[in-house]
């Protein structure tokens, strides 16, 4: 990493975001970037514990950082880097963490562990962890506003759980595919399927409001604000207008993974040195290229 290095240049796997800095991962490196400037801030190195080729998935908090490897669950401080806990979960490609995200919330972490459901960890103590949905096989997308955490997978629904119990409270059935990605906004759930779809729910009734068909998202990811509702996938970003649900705009983008922070778009790949970064409103004028 060199003092020139910005994000833009970067090749990235997994993203998130904190109030001031941008995350990225790829190998066994963590990359903290200003979100103002893209400049390269730190990096954390995860402990060569098992072959980590593509990059960790993981979550941020004010604290520390929460990195999955492909069957160790890692905790590293920010300011340190220090890794200050570290607990293997699988073995095999039977029972990995290479699936799915990590999200974090003020008492838990939530990561999919393959074919035993979404692991949930007390951040009080890490070795207290607990399952949900253990019996319905791989989770691969998840969601969270501040009470509920959403997941999906292999089965086709969506689950919802109340975080301070952990209970199931409602599920989200009208796929016909694998669940890929889920967002999370306001009142409403989004869902990409790899049945070609997305459904807008609400989510007090777990019933859809719009039932977006043969979209060629799948296996995207979205993203929504109270105007648009975004897709992206396979090279292509889709984006309708949540008024009317008109398609306002279909453009080419880098091929990556998309990700979303506070109405700002990353296109990024872990085998291309590229990031794209652009608002939603300048992709609604078919300006989706890179900017600073």
């Amino acid at each position: 990493m060199t003092e020139q290095a910005t994000l833009f240049t970067a090749q990235v796997h997994r993203m998130d975001f904190d109030a001031d800095s941008i995350y990225t991962s790829i190998g066994r490196e963590i990359i903290r970037w200003d979100k103002k400037t893209k400049q390269a801030l730190t990096v954390y190195t995860l402990p060569p514990n098992d072959n980590l080729n593509k990059g960790a998935r993981f979550a941020v908090d004010e604290r520390s950082i929460y990195g999955n490897s492909i069957y160790f669950f890692h905790v590293m401080d920010k300011r340190s880097g220090e890794v200050t806990y570290q607990q293997r979960f699988g073995r095999d490609n039977q029972s990995d963490l290479d699936l799915g995200t990590v999200l974090v919330d003020e008492g838990n972490i939530y990561f999919p562990v393959r074919n035993r459901g979404l692991a949930v960890v007390d951040k009080r103590n890490y070795d207290r962890v607990c399952y949900l949905n253990e019996e319905k096989g791989s989770v691969w997308a998840l969601a969270q506003d501040e009470s509920t955490i959403y997941l999906g997978g292999v089965d086709k629904n969506i689950y919802a759980f109340e975080k301070a119990t952990l209970k199931h409270t409602a599920t989200f059935s009208g796929h016909k595919g694998n669940i890929h990605d889920l967002f999370s906004f306001q009142d409403y759930l989004v869902s990409v399927s790899a049945d070609n779809s997305l459904i807008f729910w609400d989510k007090k009734s777990a019933s859809p409001v719009q039932h977006l068909k043969k979209i060629k998202c799948s296996l995207g990811c979205a993203a929504m604000t109270e105007q648009y509702l975004v897709c992206a996938a396979k090279g292509t970003m889709r984006i309708w207008d949540t008024k009317s649900w008109a398609l306002l705009q279909e453009t080419p983008v880098s091929f990556g993974t998309m990700f979303f922070d506070d109405g700002v778009i990353y296109i990024a790949n872990r085998k291309v040195p590229r990031v794209d970064v652009f608002t939603i409103e300048d992709a609604v004028r078919g300006n989706a290229g890179r900017c600073s």
